[in-house]
């Protein structure tokens, strides 16, 4: 009986490896990419032993062996991937298909007028506060396209809805259109704007100044020693400076007649009240040492003296 048993036992394990493989495998992708390369997981059961594989239109074009390497495909279309596994007691064959979109393409310009003719050009160059009319199209038609002002994608910008884009940028920028296809294939185009950083109206660009005395009693007039330049963030320019106004980064300190720093702040907006450890400081003439940063990348540091007032 226990041969029987012993004898049934080693007939099914025998039935279970006489048999014919099954091919099966997974893909790590399948809408990809003109020029896109894919990877490939042999699943197959069975115990097969021989793997040949066939990619349309692929690079490399087949493969012998379990897993074969990265596959590119470098033509749009819709292609077969196809599996042989065999061994001894037989074959088996499977297939699945991979979309490869077609790469867009894109092409961004600069909307300008020349000799009063309407041209599009590269790139160009405008004042500060004026506008530039950016515009792209892509083909094949009904992508999305995207701007993406120095190439920043967390700054992207929705276009107008003929993919145009009016910009009135502070300093000099790149401005990356991307186009993008139903299927998920970008193309990208690329324009730039310089921007002369100065008042429109002053041909000697930003300044960076401070007063030589102030007055802090409370009268509502001259009350802060601050850092001021001629960049009116509002374009209001009523007394000509504003203060912090095109400032990104300084380092400002105020030291008294004995070296002793009585002041110092890194916020372009702040000034120096006169006042120190919470007590107003005595009338006399002070020296500040200013380090600063325009938001163009122009840096200088200026040093001076100031007279305070009561």
């Amino acid at each position: 009986m226990r041969f029987i048993s012993f004898f049934i036992s080693l007939l099914s394990v025998l039935l279970t490896f006489a048999q014919a493989p099954t091919a099966n495998f997974s893909l790590s992708e399948s809408q990809l990419c003109q020029g896109d390369c894919i990877t490939l997981t042999n699943n197959s059961s069975g115990n097969p032993i021989n793997f040949e594989w066939t990619f349309q239109n692929g690079t490399p074009g087949t493969y012998n062996g379990a897993n074969p390497g990265p596959v590119c495909f470098n033509t749009p279309g819709t292609f077969a991937i196809t599996l042989n596994v065999s061994n001894t007691f037989g074959s088996n064959q499977t297939a699945q298909t991979v979309n490869v979109g077609a790469t867009p393409s894109v092409t961004a310009s600069i909307s300008d007028t020349l000799n009063g003719v309407y041209v599009e050009i590269p790139d160009t160059t405008i004042n500060m506060y004026e506008e530039a009319y950016l515009y792209a199209i892509g083909t094949p038609p009904g992508g999305n396209m995207i701007w993406y002002p120095s190439g920043v994608p967390s700054d992207s910008i929705n276009p107008l809805p003929n993919d145009s884009l009016i910009v009135t940028p502070f300093y000099d920028t790149y401005y990356v259109a991307a186009y993008t296809t139903p299927e998920g294939c970008t193309s990208y185009d690329t324009v730039f704007v310089e921007v002369i950083f100065q008042h429109p109206d002053d041909t000697i660009g930003v300044r960076v100044a401070l007063p030589n005395s102030f007055s802090p009693n409370d009268d509502g007039e001259n009350d802060v020693f601050r850092v001021l330049s001629n960049v009116d963030a509002d374009q209001n320019f009523s007394n000509g400076f504003y203060e912090g106004g095109a400032i990104v980064e300084i380092d400002f300190r105020i030291y008294d007649r004995y070296g002793q720093m009585v002041f110092r702040t890194t916020d372009p907006h702040e000034g120096w009240d006169g006042m120190y450890k919470a007590k107003p400081v005595n009338p006399a003439t002070y020296s500040y040492i200013l380090e600063y940063r325009l938001i163009n990348g122009v840096s200088d540091l200026l040093k001076g003296n100031v007279t305070l007032f009561r």
